[in-house]
Order: structure tokens, then sequence, then C-alpha cells
């Protein structure tokens, strides 16, 4: 049977899809945070449901164990030196909402990973809130040649094509010198 449009939801009440995507988290966690008792749930028939006031007053807790130090600086040797893609680019009129979806659900997906980067960041910055800029960070000793993260941007350039103007974008490569 096809959801129909004619039957009303519950009111107070979404799917753990819905609450997913409500948390930006994935489904999994959803489930996780019911198991643990960090959410409620009602179940109907086979379906939980999660009431909307639940997850207004829902606090996510910080992941990992927190800092105790910051960490040095470093110069990375030949193998481990690190190589950085930076792209600037502007966000189409009107379209940071899509945008942010869009990235939400590029995240939950587990999509766009640039195979062999040990860290990626989009970026919105205060002083140009209509651009966006894009930092991927690879090793040199494990980066995949240029064929193939070329390949993976393209892809990436398409999925986002309706909400980033990519004729804008500004492209820049280089070593870090210096990291933590």
């Amino acid at each position: 049977m096809k959801e129909d449009k004619d039957i009303p939801k519950l009111s107070g009440y979404v799917s753990v899809k819905e609450a997913a995507e409500m948390l930006n988290v994935s489904d999994k966690m959803i489930y996780f945070y019911i198991d643990h008792k960090r959410l409620n749930a009602v179940r109907a028939s086979n379906l939980l449901l999660i009431p909307t006031e639940e997850l207004e007053n829902f606090k996510q807790k910080s992941v990992g164990r927190p800092r105790t130090r910051t960490p040095a600086w470093r110069i990375s040797s030949k193998d481990n030196a690190l190589f950085v893609t930076s792209i600037s680019v502007q966000i189409e009129a009107g379209q940071q909402d899509v945008l942010l979806k869009k990235l939400s659900a590029i995240r939950r997906k587990a999509a766009h990973e640039f195979p062999g980067t040990v860290a990626r960041y989009i970026i919105n910055y205060e002083t140009t809130p209509n651009a966006i800029e894009i930092l991927l960070i690879w090793k040199m000793g494990t980066m995949p040649d240029e064929v193939s993260r070329e390949q993976a941007l393209e892809a990436f350039r398409q999925e986002l094509a309706e909400v980033l103007d990519w004729q804008s974008a500004q492209y820049k490569h280089g070593n870090a010198i210096l990291h933590s």
C-alpha cells in the first residue's frame, strides 16, 4: 500500500526516520538512543514512534573523550606529509537550507567520503555566509592518484550542482607545513 497523503499523522509523534532527520543522525543512532533510554518511544504495530517533545528537549552528548591538553604543533615526515585541497564556492541564492539538507543526507548515507582523506571539512564562514570552503586533507603516502581524486570530486560537484555555483569555485592545492 502506498503511503496515503489523506491519512493524518499522529500528532506529537514522528517515525524513527523523521527523528533521525530532525537530529541530523542516522536511523541506527535513534535506535541506539532508544535502547539506551536516552529517547522514549512508543510502539504502534510494528513501528516505533518518538514524541516530538522528546526530540525538542534532546541533548546530544559530545563524542569521544574530552581533551585534557591542546595537541602540539607537528611537522610531518616525507611519507606522512599532508596534501590539502581547498575549494571556495558560492552558494546559489536562497539555497542555504537545501544545501544543509543535502550535506546532512550525504553524511547519513556516508557518501562522498573522498577515499584516502584523513580529514574533510565544509566550512561556512560568518564573514562570507553565501559561500562555503571545502577542505580535503590527504596523507601523501596513501593519497589516491590525481585522476581518482578528480573523479570523486566530480561526483561531489554533480550531487551539489543545484545548490552550489561551481562556476565561481576557486581551487587551491598545497602541502601542510605545520599541523596538529
